[in-house]
């Protein structure tokens, strides 16, 4: 109860503000707090994560490599990705380390100490590793050995990954922004500017291109479509309305990075639900108000793959939103988004498990404990390696392979 009084006591403060200030560290906030509170711990007996029921492995796990690349514990606030290149795995931390690691083995190919409070990234393009900071710095690396090849700044702090496509980048800032850099140099090409709610989810969803359009989501529930060119807005829908008379309850941000697919693009938002919206004209095709989430999406050619808020794991059609599946048993346990994987659907938790399921019907096909700590990050897959990093810092490369009739139950 005292935590509970607690978090309204913190939100009360944070609605009655009527201007809220836009500084290049705006993840020193009172917001922050609000969702640290909102976050299970041990102590915390309101939303206790579900004990892992015994299953049948119908696939195995095994570790390939490990590397340990050390991070700062509030990890969970930052959208900092390892991305994939060439046989090397890219990695960051929050205390300015970029690592260039070989994706068969572990390696390190090379390192650098930026000494920058990354926040943003990693995204690729051209011969460039690029990366955003809490101080609103676009860093563009070389490739092959790490040297610095262009710094400049934008409006605010990032926690979105900036996207790469024709010679652009696009970075989506904490204040709303959305900056487009030349690529090869960091100068600005055209920015979009628009206002955010005074309370909000710590974080942004980062922008998303598709055939010469900029993809985004903000916490008013809006989604709105801009040329890749020079900006100009395409069109703006709601996805969600704020309903309710709490502050809380009325919270819709589009956290989740949207998904585009051929005719709909799929918003998410923390209270309102999911929507699909046409891809050209902006207009709502359907919605599932009872999927609201926070966390990226997967799809294949038919379906939506979803984490909610309760961290169930539901199947939807793609063309009308009807549910195909719903998988509970993972209920609270703090999932990583998902990823797709052949036909598979991996997740990770907050007890440092791997989970497996049927992209098919949802059934838990496996699992491993590839860690004794949180695992915060979704899985990154490329060929037949699955990479997991753990909030500590250390990557494991595993393996899939179907069990054999000697495997036994967990």
């Amino acid at each position: 109860m005292k935590r509970f009084l607690l978090i309204l006591l913190a939100l009360a403060l944070t609605a009655c503000a009527s201007v809220v200030e836009t500084t290049k560290s705006v993840g020193k906030s009172l917001e922050a707090d609000i969702i640290d509170m909102m976050t299970y711990s041990d102590e915390d007996e309101s939303s206790p994560p579900r004990a892992l029921q015994e299953i049948k492995h119908e696939v195995l796990l095994t570790k390939a490599w490990q590397h340990q690349v050390p991070l700062d514990k509030t990890q969970r606030f930052t959208k900092l990705e390892m991305v994939l290149s060439d046989g090397t795995l890219f990695v960051a931390n929050q205390e300015g380390a970029v690592l260039a690691l070989d994706q068969a083995n572990g390696n390190t190919r090379w390192e650098v100490q930026t000494d920058l409070p990354i926040s943003g990234g990693l995204e690729l393009g051209y011969e460039n590793l690029f990366f955003a900071t809490s101080d609103a710095d676009v860093v563009a690396l070389n490739l092959l050995d790490g040297d610095t090849a262009w710094t400049t700044q934008v409006s605010s702090e990032v926690l979105s990954v900036p996207r790469f496509s024709d010679g652009l980048l696009v970075v989506r800032s904490i204040d709303g922004a959305i900056n487009t850099l030349d690529a090869t140099t960091g100068q600005d090409v055209w920015s979009y500017i628009r206002d955010v709610p005074a309370l909000s989810l710590r974080g942004t969803s980062s922008p998303i291109i598709k055939s010469g359009g900029v993809i985004s989501g903000y916490a008013n529930g809006k989604l709105v479509v801009l040329r890749l060119k020079d900006g100009m807005q395409i069109w703006e829908t709601s996805v969600a309305v704020p309903r309710g008379r709490g502050a809380l309850s009325r919270m819709v941000d589009v956290d989740s990075d949207p998904l585009a697919g051929e005719r709909f693009i799929y918003a998410a938002t923390y209270n309102g639900g999911i929507a699909a919206v046409d891809i050209r004209s902006g207009q709502i095709a359907w919605r599932r108000s009872e999927l609201s989430s926070y966390k990226s999406m997967a799809a294949d050619w038919v379906s939506l793959f979803v984490v909610d808020v309760n961290n169930h794991i539901w199947s939807a059609d793609q063309t009308n939103g009807s549910i195909n599946w719903q998988q509970d048993e993972l209920e609270n346990r703090r999932l990583t988004a998902l990823v797709k994987f052949d036909q598979y659907l991996l997740t990770a938790d907050y007890a440092g498990y791997l989970h497996v399921l049927s992209a098919e019907n949802g059934r838990l096909l496996g699992r491993l404990k590839v860690s004794d700590n949180t695992i915060n990050a979704a899985p990154v897959v490329d060929g037949e390696l699955i990479y997991v990093q753990d909030a500590q810092g250390v990557i494991t490369a595993l393996r899939l392979v179907a069990a054999t009739l000697t495997d036994t139950k967990e």
